[in-house]
């Protein structure tokens, strides 16, 4: 295995560690939306309040390897989802805002907080879906607007990754509440659970239609093994939520991120880029790396500090864990 493709693999369990970690922060504050009462909206906050900015960390870890590693395909990402790209940074920041002054108007902050939380995998989604079917890009540039990213295929996609995050949210407030409040929550478990499968089966009814080259790619041994392993997990976690198997059931979910992402990245290799308008326009993953001397001397030092993360994440989960039955708490 080259560099290049040993980066393009390293990527995809960043982005996975991230989704997996933050996804459930994410579906937390997007469920704040559907809970009325504000003593159990404190309770779910304080789930996530000691754990979620250390998530963000996987994120800022994968985008800095995209920008080390890929500059060209940086520059690219940066032109043709400009005003995507801002609009991410602005809710990111936003959440963070939200976590610091809900306690001046929890009314007010906590929908402001929920929208916030539902937009960013929506919008993650979105990009996301744009890669894999395929952007209206030649050698002159991007040929479209915001409103071009918004088509079909990537709203499917992003309302995945939506569904997805609230289903995960929701396995892991079972996981970590009480009472009413966790019997609410695994309803809404169950609800997202069906309605995550539902639009994984349509995500990849509409890579065939929308996106043929990388379809190819997934009908491949190890894509349609990938495939079902995840179908048959997802499966089997909406039996666990009826079950009452809380800590399972939120393992399932937490290890079906990594595994969605895995099969993303493998039904794109080699190419990062596909154009729309042009067939025979497409970028590689080792048109645009870094030089070799590059790929080879990071990556030693990238795995060794995603040890150390994932060392750090766990020590912190281990230190806040237990049932959360307190709606008292800094946030």
């Amino acid at each position: 295995m080259d560099y290049a493709t040993a980066w393009f693999y390293f990527s995809a369990f960043l982005l996975g560690m991230y989704l997996a970690f933050d996804g459930f922060d994410l579906g937390i504050g997007a469920l704040l939306a559907l809970i009325k009462n504000q003593k159990d909206r404190d309770i779910l906050i304080n789930t996530i309040g000691p754990v979620w900015d250390g998530n963000e960390v996987w994120f800022i870890t994968w985008g800095a390897g995209l920008f080390a590693m890929w500059p060209a395909l940086y520059a690219t990402l940066f032109s043709t989802f400009y005003l995507a790209i801002w609009l991410l940074a602005f809710l990111l920041i936003f959440r963070a805002v939200g976590f610091e002054f809900r306690n001046k108007n929890k009314e007010l902050w906590d929908k402001l907080f929920a929208l916030v939380s539902a937009l960013i995998p929506l919008v993650v989604g979105v990009v996301v879906g744009n890669l894999v079917m395929g952007i209206p890009i030649d050698a002159n540039g991007f040929h479209g607007s915001l409103l071009t990213l918004f088509r079909p295929y990537p709203l499917i996609v992003g309302l995945f990754i939506l569904f997805a995050t609230i289903w995960h949210g929701a396995n892991w407030g079972v996981y970590k509440t009480t009472g009413k409040l966790q019997e609410e929550l695994r309803g809404y478990a169950f609800k997202f659970w069906l309605l995550t499968v539902v639009l994984l089966l349509l995500t990849v009814i509409g890579m065939k239609i929308w996106a043929p080259l990388r379809f190819e790619r997934l009908m491949t041994p190890l894509g349609l093994g990938l495939t079902l392993v995840i179908l048959v997990a997802g499966l089997l976690d909406g039996h666990l939520i009826k079950k009452g198997e809380e800590r399972l059931a939120f393992y399932i979910s937490w290890l079906a991120f990594p595994l969605v992402v895995f099969l993303v990245y493998y039904s794109m290799y080699p190419y990062w880029v596909i154009s729309t308008t042009d067939p025979n326009f497409k970028l590689s993953i080792h048109d645009l790396a870094a030089s070799p001397l590059t790929l080879k001397a990071v990556l030693g030092v990238s795995v060794i500090l995603a040890v150390i993360i994932m060392a750090y994440t766990l020590y912190v989960y281990k230190m806040f864990g237990g049932k959360v039955t307190e709606a008292e708490g800094y946030y």
